[in-house]
């Protein structure tokens, strides 16, 4: 027995840790790893608080339907009592039961108790038919469908979330690599501006241009980095991860916005529609108050229960309760019947406010029906629309980028002044800004329209 108990620990002990080497491995992985959309959602998925207090939920309502099944199974139990009578009540009974020459008129007292009584035995209790047990087996399985309903939907909600704050990252990690290099660009400017101004070879106002347009580029960088940080730090809010300057340095991202949308736009049409599942939640929600007014209705019913007890009794002025010379049987078995009389008039009020509660949640679902297909329509139009501006958002920054080039080599060959090339910089920079903005607008419109898809 003692090898068998020691070979049981030393298998335990081993494959505990190896799940606990699987997952510090897995957790490294993600950390160590270039971040992917995919790989995000599916981290979150497992880790996020929101969702585990829904997976929670979830589990909580199942087990309230097994409690509801539990109540139709007798109740049974154990039951013991023990009493000290500390004044014994006495009952007045004629005299002449006892000794026929006494009066009729007279009266004598006795004593139907003793100073110590105790009561033990088995007890049952069973509703035969009970108006509020009769569908609460259905209503809690309703309870469940909208809690799991609830669930699928913070799913997709997270989903959302995590893919719009991802495509702010990408977007944000992406405008900050851009104004490095134009910091960079505008530092080595300022160096030949200061070196020109020492030659005299322009003037102060060219000089103090660059100086203003390097403090300007410093700026934007410094601004861009602090979108960045903000931006990791609710994603990894989203994640379920700890958010601290580490995690934040850390976190980078495989995807570019090209690449991110066009991932996006395969998946457009193949999610799970958040505006769907909110529609058959509502109906679900319908279900549950019309099953409430069946079982609001039963209530006019009476209640039939049977009861019973099987034990003993203990009588006697002292305590001696383990002689068995002075316990004596007692059973019993009974039916009773319970029907409502005022009860009736709140049950009337139920029902009436229980069947205005209906209309109005068919009234909201009549209106999610109408605001999915009102918003499914507008989304798709704007999808098409923000795709077509990305697209000549995107013709403009090439053709931006090359008017850029072709500015620097006639600065260098002293066809333009310094001040042309600033404000040809400028133009590609407000360029290139409203291609990341049409970025995000049609990556918005891509969330938007899943979930607004019919499934």
């Amino acid at each position: 027995m003692q090898k068998i108990l020691l070979i049981f620990l030393i298998f335990y002990t081993v494959t505990m840790t190896a799940q606990e080497s699987v997952t510090d491995l897995a957790l490294q992985k993600f950390e160590t790893e270039s971040l992917t959309l995919e790989s995000a959602i599916n981290y979150a998925l497992e880790h996020s608080p929101t969702l585990n207090i829904e997976k929670m939920k979830v589990k909580e309502v199942t087990i309230e339907l097994k409690d509801s099944r539990l109540l139709h199974i007798p109740e049974i139990y154990l039951s013991g009592n023990i009493r000290r009578n500390l004044i014994i009540q006495a009952t007045p009974v004629p005299a002449n039961i006892f000794d026929s020459s006494r009066p009729e008129d007279e009266i004598m007292y006795l004593q139907f108790n003793t100073k110590w009584n105790s009561s033990a035995g088995i007890n049952l209790n069973y509703d035969l038919f009970n108006p509020e047990k009769v569908n609460r087996i259905a209503q809690q399985k309703q309870q469940l469908r909208i809690q799991e309903y609830d669930a699928q939907i913070s799913v997709e909600k997270l989903r959302d979330e995590i893919s719009l704050v991802y495509a702010e990252c990408v977007i944000a990690e992406e405008q900050k690599q851009l104004l490095i290099k134009d910091t960079t660009y505008y530092a080595s400017l300022l160096n030949d501006a200061n070196r020109l101004y020492l030659n005299e070879k322009i003037m102060l106002i060219e000089k103090n241009d660059a100086q203003r347009t390097y403090n300007e580029s410093i700026t934007g960088y410094l601004e861009a980095e602090k979108i960045v940080k903000e931006r990791k730090a609710e994603l990894l809010y989203l994640l379920g991860k700890d958010i601290t300057l580490e995690n934040i340095k850390s976190l980078t991202f495989q995807e570019n916005i090209h690449e991110l949308l066009k991932e996006m736009e395969q998946n457009t049409f193949h999610a799970t529609a958040l505006n769907s599942l909110m529609e058959m939640r509502q109906q679900k929600v319908v279900d549950l108050t019309e099953l409430n007014i069946k079982n609001a209705s039963l209530k006019y019913a009476p209640t039939l229960s049977i009861n019973g007890f099987y034990g003993t009794n203990y009588y006697k002025n002292d305590l001696s309760l383990f002689n068995k010379r002075y316990w004596r049987g007692n059973s019993y078995i009974g039916l009773s019947v319970s029907i409502p009389v005022t009860q009736s008039f709140r049950t009337s009020n139920e029902i009436t406010r229980l069947r205005l509660q209906r209309q109005m949640d068919v009234e909201n679902l009549r209106d999610i029906h109408n605001r999915n297909e009102k918003e499914r329509i507008n989304e798709f139009f704007q999808l098409l629309v923000r795709k077509k501006s990305y697209d000549l958002s995107r013709e403009n920054w090439e053709l931006s980028k090359q008017n850029s080039e072709a500015a620097k080599v006639k600065f260098a060959k002293g066809y333009i002044l310094q001040t042309d090339l600033l404000n040809e910089q400028l133009k590609m920079q407000q360029t290139r800004q409203s291609l990341l903005q049409a970025a995000y607008d049609l990556f918005c419109s891509m969330i938007s329209v899943n979930k607004t898809i019919k499934k």
